[in-house]
């Protein structure tokens, strides 16, 4: 089937209308021409998460991300920027950095080019003798990146509108939580076998609850109360109440200025494409994806507290305990999505009504589509 066909097949399966529709056809999960489609006009030309500001606090703090097959550098500059350079040395290709960590400079291991925090070449040995050459001139690449409630967003295109203007009214109601202070208390990565809109597609429904998380999750927030925003924009906003409208117990102190209703229900949120976070009344919870196929990324997920709210008794146990249920949550999320994925690859397989309690999965796919056929 070639792509005409399929993006067609797409349209016919996701209807304006939630009532009427189903998920994309199979195609859009397996195929690596969707997948080479969505790395252009999807993940280059998108804002996308690649890390917290934790990740680089003082001026020369780094890490690492490739993001759409392109390797970047991560780094806070002498200034206090936080800048996205390409991680290709400008001579012969070579990566300056595979890690995290902190650097004065970056220093090419193959031939010793050394540039400044900012990108500029400062150091290249031995090249006397090549006409023309001036160091001004061979700077790293930069890309677009922009700092929204402490993520650290990259778009590699440029052509992105600014990040803040899209997610405004996010900005206003996440303020309360000072998601740009928080540190990271525990972080867990995994290697996942699937599409990565499998895993979006789950994260952002709890139609799922009462049958893979029944003591996780439905216990205290029953899947048939949950409920999806209208769309306002490139994002969607999922709401989980608590059981009886109950206040949830917390590990950590809600910051004062928390509203109430955060305090007796969570709220599960995309910033599309792949930005997956939840936002509990004393932490939030961010999925950053590195898509690498159509059928694997790297996942890694961030435990994020406010420093104010680590003073509470026994800080350390919990913070323990956020990783171990976080841990256990996730893994019976890859039961069903490593299933699904299974599913996928089966001629028989077709697209699946969906329920009322899935709106989000509605929401982004018809933006999706929208996207995919954008030139």
């Amino acid at each position: 089937m070639n792509m005409q066909d399929l993006l067609a097949r797409g349209r016919k399966a996701v209807p304006p209308r939630l009532a009427a529709a189903s998920s994309l056809p199979p195609g859009f999960y397996t195929s690596k021409d969707v997948h080479a489609l969505e790395v252009e006009r999807v993940f280059r030309r998108h804002w996308q998460a690649v890390g917290h500001v934790s990740e680089v606090p003082e001026p020369g703090s780094y890490f690492r991300f490739d993001l759409a097959g392109e390797p970047l550098l991560i780094v806070r500059g002498a200034d206090g920027t936080v800048r996205a350079l390409s991680a290709v040395c400008r001579h012969r290709w070579m990566l300056l950095k595979e890690d995290a960590g902190k650097a004065a400079s970056f220093s090419c291991p193959y031939h010793k080019w050394t540039y400044a925090l900012d990108g500029k070449l400062i150091g290249a040995p031995l090249m006397e003798g090549a006409e023309g050459f001036a160091k001004e001139n061979c700077a790293l690449p930069s890309f677009a990146c922009e700092i929204w409630n402490g993520l650290i967003f990259v778009n590699l295109d440029g052509t992105a509108p600014p990040l803040r203007e899209q997610v405004a009214p996010l900005s206003l109601e996440l303020a309360p939580w000072r998601m740009e202070e928080m540190e990271l208390v525990g972080r867990l990565d995994f290697g996942q076998a699937y599409n990565w809109k499998v895993l979006v597609d789950n994260f952002m429904e709890a139609y799922h609850h009462f049958a893979i998380h029944p003591e996780t999750f439905e216990t205290h927030y029953p899947a048939a109360i949950t409920y999806v925003d209208d769309a306002q924009g490139p994002f969607a906003a999922l709401r989980i109440p608590h059981k009886g409208n109950e206040q949830a117990e917390t590990l950590f102190t809600p910051l004062p200025g928390i509203p109430d209703k955060a305090r007796r229900s969570f709220s599960v949120f995309n910033v599309y494409p792949s930005c997956l976070f939840a936002v509990l009344a004393d932490a939030v919870i961010f999925y950053r994806l590195k898509i690498e196929t159509e059928a694997f990324f790297q996942l890694s997920i961030y435990l994020l507290v406010h420093p104010r709210s680590l003073d509470v008794e026994e800080a350390e146990a919990r913070k323990e305990i956020f990783l171990e249920a976080t841990r256990a949550v996730h893994h019976e999320d890859i039961i069903a999505c490593e299933g699904v994925q299974k599913g996928l690859a089966s001629g028989s397989a077709s697209p699946g009504r969906l329920s009322h309690l899935e709106a989000a999965i509605h929401q982004h796919q018809r933006w999706l589509l929208s996207e995919l056929e954008r030139a």
